[in-house]
């Protein structure tokens, strides 16, 4: 190592040349970095229900579509100056690219006739009387086709969808849709201000998250870089030492960013995170080399023969830490989520680009500096009380420390058990997202959860319409409506039979199932032909009438709730239609399955890193015994904060789970330095005491700043649009404070009381 870390410093022009040369290479493809914003990348690729979610898809494409909600402040859709919002709306729709069509309360007309609300043209909205409005607003309320789904129960917001000519928009389509969309709301809000007017869209959605991404990413990681850097000039008293870990630090993230853009690969909305985490994990590299260089410098050894004893000294831990944390990090490629795999694969580029530049460039950079620079000894009086602290700690009280925190974690562990997750897609949304107040005031004045739609497969042409399974499925669906959390089941039965009514001069004794093929087929003919466009016949069977399609919908039910529900309805479906397929066409069902998908993905991954890293740690210490002890310090901090959310709180975003994951590859890295030190000082023959002491005194201090890198690099987390991140940080932070507490006290005296009773392998 002595003659590695020597060849490195002497080299150490050539290197940084080089290095910048292949960052220069590497930002060149920076522009190319895309951004995947769809809520798809967040799926599990290996549900099947995905399957037949694109078969139901491909039989029924259908065109997209853009939601507007109107709240009036009133509490009354039925007014003029609502009604003027939306009148407005439908005279002005077109202005949005591809716009076909619009439905809403006031162009609504019944599948079974020409029953409307409003007979006059739209410009007379205003001459209706106020009773007149009052006793449209009570027939609409009772409509099956309006309330609870144009219109809110309690008859306080109105939504209105504008139709899309197309199943699928370009780039370019959809961020032009976005935009119109924008500018319509903005213009029927400025001149409607007493009615709260949003909208909702596919466009907009991918547009608010693209915008919240280069938001986190513009200012959050300067944020980031600034923390970082005025901790470490603040404690090495040294804005020259700063500077060139910052400089180390950039390099990393145009080289991380860079290799993606070359590779084609798009940040999503979890993975733009990564850019973060990998400088708070170069600035951890660069502080412990740093660290121990300046405090050679400190005991006057010349420049670089302080950066060979520093390069010497802290080449097997950088490395140890790196191979764990990229062990850590790449685990979560077992997920089958897109947004989970792509951000473990993201860090573990960046870190290994991190320890390839910490060790590579950092020295060159730092040795460039005035040969004063690191030799003031004012900066660590601090730390160094606080590693004193720590060392009498463990000498005095070592033994109660070990059973405090023995019994803390048997506590902690049955309690962390107790946390469920829950997956709720808003979490994704920014609250500075226009998307926001949609989802706000829909979710809260609709009281209804999203329709779950399902595939009924007749297994042959023509089989939809024949007779006896039109009236099987209408069973089920009577069935179905008795159900505790279902509001409205609708399909080609009702269609059928509400048009047997009509054509029977509206006698409720004809709205049944006929018993003659010939007369289904001819109602559904001659429906085609007077067919409203928000009730086309396509939105219910498939081309050659062998698949019909299922609504279902659900009140505000949990994710399990949700699952249960539908669990129930396939038993039932089974037991009555077995000769038929149900197939599952709703992106709300394969969400709400995430939960249970992701989490054993996940732990699955949890348990490989455990061991990958627990192997790697035998290997690079050459000893079992250090292998398994150091999994300890690394298990213990997310147990306790995991344990004291699951009392606390109990409930969390599925995505969270990947902390488990990161945290072993983030808080190894103090383990690593700690063990490292003290089997380097018991092989030199100094005993145990004076190894946890000498240990504590040379990591100790680059502990607590990368440790206060860390945290405070995730606090800014907390300023992300996206709850999600914020759950994530208020998680993190705490993990990565115990674990440099476990370090710093649990760990010494855990290995001092071994050493002593069952002499430790050198």
């Amino acid at each position: 190592m002595h003659a590695f870390a020597r060849l490195l410093v002497q080299q150490r022009n050539a290197l940084l040349a080089l290095a910048l040369v292949l960052s220069a290479l590497l930002a060149a493809a920076i522009p190319r970095t895309g951004f995947d914003t769809s809520l798809g990348v967040l799926l599990t690729r290996s549900d099947p229900w995905l399957a037949e979610g694109d078969r139901m898809q491909a039989e029924f494409p259908g065109q997209l579509e853009i939601s507007f909600a109107f709240e009036p402040a009133s509490g009354d859709v039925f007014t003029h100056a609502n009604l003027a919002a939306m009148v407005d709306l439908s005279q002005e729709y077109r202005q949005i690219p591809l716009a076909r069509s619009m439905n809403s309360i006031l162009a609504w007309q019944s599948p079974y006739g020409d029953d409307t609300f409003f007979e006059k043209p739209l410009a007379q909205i205003g001459t209706y009387t106020v009773a007149e409005l009052q006793e449209r607003r009570a027939r609409a309320l009772t409509e099956e086709f309006v309330a609870g789904m144009l219109l809110s129960p309690a008859g306080d917001l109105a939504l209105a969808s504008v139709r899309l000519g197309s199943a699928t928009l370009t780039a370019e389509q959809r961020l032009a849709t976005a935009e119109a969309t924008l500018a319509l709301r903005d213009s029927l809000q400025s001149r409607h201000p007493d009615v709260g007017v949003h909208v909702s869209s596919e466009a907009l959605y991918e547009l608010s998250s693209r915008e919240a991404m280069l938001d986190d990413l513009l200012y959050l990681l300067p944020i980031v870089l600034l923390l970082c850097n005025g901790i470490i000039c603040y404690s090495f008293r040294s804005v020259l030492l700063g500077a060139s870990i910052l400089t180390v630090s950039l390099l990393t993230i145009v080289m991380t960013v860079g290799t993606l853009g070359w590779l084609g690969i798009s940040f999503n909305s979890i993975s733009v995170m990564a850019p973060l985490v990998v400088v708070t994990i170069a600035v951890a590299n660069s502080v412990h080399l740093v660290s121990i260089y300046r405090q050679q410098r400190l005991a006057a050894m010349a420049g670089v023969d302080a950066m060979v004893h520093s390069l010497q000294y802290n080449l097997r831990p950088i490395s140890l830490a790196t191979l764990t944390t990229i062990v850590g990090f790449g685990s979560l490629n077992l997920a089958s989520s897109p947004a989970i795999s792509s951000f473990g694969s993201v860090v573990a580029v960046g870190v290994a680009f991190a320890w390839a530049l910490t060790l590579l460039v950092l020295p060159g950079v730092v040795l460039l500096l005035p040969p004063a620079v690191g030799t003031r000894a004012a900066g660590e009086p601090l730390l160094a009380r606080i590693t004193a602290g720590c060392r009498r700690l463990v000498v005095a009280r070592g033994t109660l420390i070990l059973w405090t925190v023995a019994l803390l974690g048997l506590i902690a562990l049955p309690l962390s058990l107790r946390n469920t997750t829950d997956f709720d897609r808003s979490s994704f949304v920014s609250e500075d997202s226009v998307l926001h107040d949609y989802v706000t005031a829909v979710s809260t004045r609709m009281a209804r959860g999203p329709q779950l739609v399902y595939g009924i497969d007749a297994r042959a042409p023509d089989g939809v319409v024949q007779p006896e399974f039109l009236r099987r499925v209408d069973e089920f669906a009577q069935w179905l409506r008795e159900q505790d959390g279902v509001l409205q089941v609708a399909s080609l039965v009702e269609l059928v039979k509400g048009v047997n009514e009509v054509t029977n001069d509206n006698q409720p004794a004809f709205a049944v199932i006929p018993d003659d093929v010939a007369v289904i087929e001819d109602h559904l003919f001659n429906y085609q032909m007077v067919q409203v466009s928000s009730f086309t016949l396509d939105n219910f069977v498939n081309a050659d009438f062998s698949l019909l399609r299922l609504f279902v919908g659900i009140g505000e039910l949990s994710n399990q709730e949700t699952l249960d529900l539908n669990e129930h309805i396939g038993a039932e479906f089974a037991r009555r239609l077995p000769e038929y397929g149900l197939l599952h066409g709703s992106s709300t069902l394969v969400f709400a399955r995430m939960n249970e998908a992701v989490t054993v993905e996940l732990l699955q991954s949890f348990v490989l890193s455990l061991l990958l890293i627990t192997v790697a740690l035998i290997i690079g210490m050459r000893s079992l015994t250090y292998g398994l002890l150091s999994m300890l310090p690394n298990l213990l901090p997310a147990v306790f904060v995991f344990g004291a959310w699951g009392l606390l709180v109990g409930s969390i975003d599925p995505f969270v789970m990947m902390l488990f994951s990161i945290s072993l590859g983030l808080v190894v890295d103090d383990t690593v330095h700690i063990l490292s030190s003290y089997q380097s000082c018991r092989a030199q023959g100094l005993s145990p005491r004076a190894a946890v002491d000498t240990s504590l005194e040379r990591a100790g201090p680059a502990l607590i700043i990368t440790t206060a890198v860390l945290a405070l690099g995730t606090c800014v987390l907390m300023a992300a649009s996206t709850l999600y991140f914020q759950q994530a940080a208020t998680l993190l932070v705490p993990i990565v404070v115990v674990a440099l507490v476990l370090d710093l006290l649990f760990f010494p005296a855990l290995l001092m009381r071994l050493d002593r009773a069952f002499t430790l392998p050198q």
